[in-house]
């Protein structure tokens, strides 16, 4: 019974929140507080013993790290992302000065900046230990990461914003045994991948290539390229951790290797 004048209202079951979801809202949590953590410059730190490792960390892991805030710096510390001498971070060596003279000019984007990388590519070129780069296929192939170029169209910096490829995220993998390459880019902020595949014909000399585009993807679309989309490319200094090319129409291209095996 009610009593005249008096409406209760039924109550209605409060929503059930199932483990799944509860455990999700505590690891989105954990996540969006750690990246608020800045570890204390007092906090002492702790490295990884590199005589278990096989190798000191890839330098694209080591860059990754590089431009971040002080807990990823930190990080950068124990890994083991230390400046060797004469390597690609040795500011003193003419490799490392050239990988940040790169990096100053944004991978080739602040174009007032390119008179500076000239100089410091030549001497690079100048020290190339490689000098017949196709006569070397474990050096030659692998996954590498570009860090400077002069082509405007590679940059994207006619394109809208959204469409231009992601910064350091532009691979070009090479299998110098089967001939065959594959450039990759990421645009729309690393949601859409675009692609392109090629042949490589070796020319006399030992260091040029013809490329013939095969096959250009746009995400999960698919044609095949126009006869006419040929191309020429020398590479002008070669070793295990860094790759120098001239292109057919006065481009160059500094690029890094990338962690793991060709993608081509």
């Amino acid at each position: 019974r009610t009593l005249p004048g008096v409406c209760l209202e039924k109550k209605r079951p409060s929503p059930m929140i199932s483990k799944a979801h509860l455990a999700y809202l505590i690891i989105l949590t954990a996540d969006l507080t750690a990246s608020l953590v800045v570890r204390p410059a007092h906090q002492p730190k702790t490295r990884i013993n590199l005589a278990r490792l096989d190798s000191a960390p890839p330098n694209d892991l080591c860059d990754a790290l590089e431009d971040r805030g002080p807990f990823f710096r930190w990080q950068r510390d124990v890994l083991g992302c230390e400046v060797v001498p004469g390597g690609l971070r040795d500011l003193d060596s003419p490799r490392g000065a050239l990988v940040a003279a790169c990096a100053a000019a944004s991978m080739g984007r602040d174009v007032e900046k390119r008179a500076d990388v000239l100089p410091l590519l030549e001497a690079v070129e100048a020290i190339n230990p490689t000098p017949n780069p196709l006569e070397a296929p474990e050096l030659l192939s692998g996954c590498w990461r570009l860090i400077y170029t002069t082509s405007d169209g590679i940059l994207g910096l006619k394109r809208l914003p959204f469409f231009r490829p992601r910064y350091k995220r532009i691979l070009q993998s090479i299998d110098a045994v089967n001939l065959k390459a594959k450039n990759e880019e990421w645009v729309l902020l690393g949601r859409l991948k675009n692609s392109v595949r090629a042949d490589l014909e070796p020319q006399a000399d030992g260091r040029t290539v013809t490329v013939r585009f095969r096959r250009f993807g746009i995400g999960w679309l698919r044609f095949p390229a126009p006869k006419t989309a040929v191309g020429v490319l020398e590479t002008t200094y070669l070793d295990d951790e860094l790759r120098i090319s001239r292109g057919d129409k006065g481009n160059l291209f500094v690029l890094v290797r990338n962690t793991g095996p060709s993608r081509a």
